[in-house]
């Protein structure tokens, strides 16, 4: 900074508001110091203020969006957790009433099975013993067959979505750098600015975006 140039700049106000002066360099970083710096043309200063003002513009922008969502979202859990209570409160004492109906016909209904599955329980269990050894097998061959077709299948769309993702992935990255490229040329140039003069990227051409729709279309 040009001290010599920043002698001259005159705080005529800031004594008259010593308190609100001190409470907005503690909550919001904001003093006099800072703002001669950067009005003075210092690098960090101008980089500092430029950050903080997008920060601000983005907050405000953002905030009541977000405060919208948060209570919608706190508004529907609750009711859907209220909604919830009342229903499993309901068929709890329904569910009591039609157990109690069942087991009474059960009682009467199980000295008849008892009965007859005496008679049948050797060779119904030989049976189910060799059922039940089938059937674990097979699942068994058809769990492993699946589970390998899925882990080809993830790691084929994986792949593929990795490839095609490369130059949207690399496209945000010369945005955040061009952005950052204009901020500093305004800074330093100010009115004098052509920000025409900032070559920039495009890495998603319409070969590409035809390219990632595909892509996504095998797998659908």
């Amino acid at each position: 900074m040009n001290k010599v140039k920043a002698k001259y700049v005159k705080d005529h106000v800031s004594t008259f508001g010593t308190q609100v002066k001190k409470a907005t360099g503690k909550h919001f970083s904001i003093n006099n110091a800072l703002i001669v710096r950067a009005a003075m043309g210092e690098e960090k200063a101008c980089k500092q203020i430029a950050d903080m003002g997008q920060a601000g513009e983005r907050l405000s922008l953002a905030m009541p969006v977000i405060q919208q969502h948060a209570l919608s979202y706190i508004e529907g859990i609750k009711g859907y957790n209220t909604t919830l209570a009342a229903i499993y409160k309901a068929g709890g004492d329904a569910s009591l009433a039609i157990d109690k109906a069942g087991s009474d016909l059960t009682l009467s209904n199980t000295k008849y099975q008892n009965k007859l599955e005496e008679y049948k329980t050797k060779l119904f269990a030989d049976l189910r013993a060799e059922e039940e050894r089938h059937n674990d097998a097979m699942d068994v061959i058809e769990l492993k067959a699946w589970v390998d077709a899925h882990v080809r299948e993830v790691d084929a769309i994986a792949q593929q979505e990795s490839i095609s993702n490369a130059p949207y992935l690399k496209q945000l990255q010369a945005d955040k750098e061009l952005s950052r490229q204009r901020m500093m040329h305004w800074l330093q140039n100010g009115s004098d600015s052509n920000v025409a003069l900032i070559p920039e990227k495009n890495y998603i051409t319409n070969p590409i975006q035809k390219f990632w729709q595909e892509v996504r279309g095998i797998f659908k």
